[in-house]
């Protein structure tokens, strides 16, 4: 007696479909995974006159100098930690909001684009900006804090849409001026302390 162990054309299609059930099972396993971004450095900020870092414990700050209404430019690197392009489309306000700065865009440092894809395993240089503002509703040298960046993203072709929250790679602070540089402010605007 002699086993025939050639493949029919049926046992071969059936091996074709279970193939691709597996496969496009890990593709969409991946593409469910969320986004993994990170940041780091260099680090560098333009837009006020005065800056500084220095650590406290195992927090690095970046201080810088308020200029009302002024925009703060804070370069640093994002990385794609995953194995899917991610393209990021701008960013979600964060929750809560700092008091003294307002997001305005991320864009690629190199040409300035607000829509712009960090390839697997990659990095680009990105300038998140800034508004230093409402000083008037903070008591004079209160401080706040820009910490992390929640980044709206997509990923596989457009079909996976997510914010990915990344934390910066220094907290950014800045403290309310005296009411000297804090043109807005009134003897009642501000709380008292």
């Amino acid at each position: 007696m002699r086993l025939d162990v050639r493949p029919s054309g049926r046992h071969l299609l059936v091996l074709l479909v279970a193939l691709v059930v597996v496969t496009g099972g890990a593709g969409v396993a991946v593409a469910n995974a969320p986004a993994r971004l990170s940041a780091s450095g260099p680090t560098d900020v333009d837009g006020t006159s005065a800056t500084a870092v220095f650590d406290i414990a195992d927090r690095k700050i970046r201080q810088v100098r308020y200029d009302d209404h002024g925009v703060l430019a804070y370069r640093f690197v994002l990385h794609n930690d995953g194995s899917l392009p991610v393209t990021v489309e701008g960013l979600t306000p964060p929750v809560p909001a700092p008091k003294l700065f307002r997001y305005l865009s991320v864009e690629e440092a190199v040409d300035g684009s607000r829509t712009f894809t960090v390839p697997p395993g990659g990095s680009t240089t990105v300038l998140l900006r800034l508004r230093m503002e409402s000083c008037e509703h903070l008591s004079a040298r209160a401080g706040s804090f820009a910490t992390e960046a929640a980044l709206r993203t997509t990923r596989a072709g457009g079909l996976v849409d997510e914010v990915v929250t990344v934390r910066l790679p220094e907290e950014v602070h800045t403290g309310s001026p005296r009411e000297a540089f804090c043109p807005q402010s009134t003897a009642s605007s501000r709380p008292p302390g």
